[in-house]
């Protein structure tokens, strides 16, 4: 039965980022206006992308991921009191009916179908799981890691002793996180299993992308790259079993399913709403959606690529919340627009820190866009400071225009600051030889007096020189192969010392022979060198490797390369 029920002047449709978001900002600009929002799970506005850190046990509550700055919890009573907006949680929206208006709302407890009336809707229904593809058994223990419910059953489990190995079929965002939960706090033997040849795949280029499969390994993580499942099973002791194709069959205690989710775009599809070409709600810049009393934001919605220009979906909480707030200015008389993405990400994997704004190398080559790059490594402030720590930057440009196309960052410092900067850049459709003019904050505990930034412009107008630099060594024989080299002479241009606390592992391998003569050295002992052979140097991190090179060409060398971000970047 169907009863029938009020109207509020906004009603909201989902309670985690974007929902909540809307209707604060909302019920602060429009006193007295009735504002209802829906919540189909018995939780509200909870830190969806804490879930990796309450499972590993770096939070140690799940309460803790919805409480304010201040430490209240985010509750009905909470947002009804402090916000001045109702929330009604365990109320799933079933339908939306456009001429009418209304939406009709099941009370999840008592069953009870109502309908209720508004005058403007927003629709924040988030994002759900991909279905795999592959088949996969209905199991406690072998499930998603999206919701609450999916954190909570596995920190009930491995806390009471029953998981001893995890195997995480994907190894994106969320896998690579859970990798680290797994491990790093459990000490639960991890299995990765990615079905494209690197992890991170879709943002990070391959050589970057090897230095977090190396700390994986490193913390004895497995990593199966190229690796497909062909089907998730359960074993005659009732364990799940993952099904390789090619390989072998890995019997686990739990299995995490993390290949990617979709725009929860149902409801809107279902009441007539455009869909976009990527299943998620069509809006314009002020997010409104086809219908002009109908807004849409966070996870359910396509965004512009603001580099592309094409449609993308990209489920972030940071977009999701600055969603909220552009719609509640738009509903209340202020034009605001949302000019697109660039796509900006961080994420923690055990002692390294992963960033990357705009397009990798790879996603620029899709996109038909030729492309140059340059890489190096640095410290996130002087060697001399105490805990300096080194991290190693890729930045990706457009050859013909110079025009930036995206960075990424792979190390212990500090990337955070580096790759928010580069966003900035990328939005105001800057070019190389705009970095080279970009004021920082200096001060030995923060920076160098030259930031990293700067330094890649530098090696992009040395590239255009003619510098030839060459990207980092994870597997020799494939970068003599890609780079076209044939009988080479490997310079080490580092202090013996330096090579001997981390050494250069080529010996043995044909037509390289490795030659280690200090940069300081390195004018007096040209004659140790042969002309006629292509030299590829390598230093620390890169700026000896370059002043090496530089003295070569001065001598008349002219088949030189330069190994990009040096021993740093480089897994040999």
């Amino acid at each position: 039965m169907v009863k029938k029920q009020d109207k509020s002047d906004i009603v909201v449709i989902g309670g985690v980022a974007a929902g909540p978001k809307t209707a604060a900002v909302l019920a602060r600009r429009l006193t007295g206006h009735k504002i209802t929002l829906f919540q189909k799970e018995n939780r509200i506005s909870y830190g969806t992308c804490g879930l990796p850190y309450f499972a590993s046990g770096d939070i140690n509550s799940f309460d803790e991921l919805t409480y304010t700055s201040y430490g209240v919890p985010r509750t009905p009573d909470f947002f009804l009191n402090s916000k001045n907006f109702e929330v009604r949680i365990l109320s799933e929206v079933l339908d939306i009916n456009r001429t009418k208006k209304t939406v009709t709302v099941k009370n999840i407890d008592s069953g009870e179908t109502f309908i209720h009336g508004y005058g403007k809707l927003v629709i924040a229904t988030g994002a759900v799981p991909n279905r795999p593809p592959f088949p996969c058994p209905a199991s406690t223990v072998v499930r998603s890691f999206t919701r609450p419910e999916d954190a909570i059953h596995f920190r009930q489990m491995v806390q009471t002793g029953q998981i001893e190995k995890v195997v995480i079929i994907g190894g994106g965002f969320i896998g690579c996180e859970l990798v680290e939960a797994m491990a790093g706090m459990w000490g639960i033997e991890t299995v990765l299993v990615e079905k494209e040849p690197q992890v991170l795949p879709f943002i990070l280029d391959r050589e970057m992308a090897e230095r977090v499969r190396h700390e994986m390994v490193k913390k004895e993580i497995t990593v199966m790259t190229g690796a497909e499942v062909e089907k998730v099973g359960i074993g005659q002791d009732n364990r799940p079993e993952v099904h390789i194709k090619k390989h072998t069959v890995l019997s686990a205690d739990y299995v995490f399913i993390c290949v990617g989710v979709h725009p929860e775009s149902s409801l809107a599809k279902e009441c007539g709403l455009k869909i976009g070409s990527t299943g998620g709600i069509e809006v314009n810049s002020r997010l409104q959606t086809s219908d002009p009393d109908i807004y849409a934001g966070g996870d359910c919605v396509e965004v512009e690529h603001f580099i592309t220009g094409k449609k993308i979906f990209l489920p972030m909480g940071s977009l999701a919340n600055r969603h909220g707030w552009v719609i509640a200015e738009n509903i209340c008389g202020h034009k605001r627009e949302f000019p697109g993405v660039v796509g900006s990400f961080l994420v923690k994997v055990f002692d390294l820190n992963i960033g990357t704004t705009g397009l990798s190398e790879q996603a620029a080559a899709r996109e038909g866009l030729e492309t140059g790059s340059v890489l190096g490594s640095f410290p996130d402030k002087p060697d001399y400071y105490p805990e300096v720590k080194t991290f190693t930057l890729k930045l990706v440009f457009e050859i013909k225009s110079g025009r930036l196309l995206g960075l990424q960052a792979v190390g212990e410092g500090d990337i955070c600051r580096r790759v928010d900067v580069f966003s900035a850049f990328l939005q105001r459709k800057a070019a190389v030889e705009d970095l080279l003019h970009f004021e920082h904050g200096y001060a030995p505990p923060y920076a160098e007096a030259l930031d990293p930034l700067h330094q890649l412009a530098t090696m992009v107008i040395a590239q255009r020189g003619g510098t030839s630099f060459l990207k980092p060594a994870f597997d020799f024989d494939g970068f003599m192969e890609h780079n076209g080299l044939t009988d080479v002479i490997a310079l080490d241009v580092r202090e013996p010392e330096e090579i001997e606390a981390h050494p250069w592992r080529i010996d043995g391998r044909n037509n390289v022979q490795h030659v280690n003569i200090p940069l300081n050295d390195l004018k007096k002992r040209l004659d140790e060198l042969v002309r006629t052979r292509e030299i590829v140097i390598m230093c620390r991190r890169g700026p000896r490797a370059y002043q090496a090179s530089v003295i070569l060409k001065q001598a008349g060398f002219h088949k030189v390369h330069v190994i990009g971000g040096g021993a740093q970047a480089s897994l040999l």
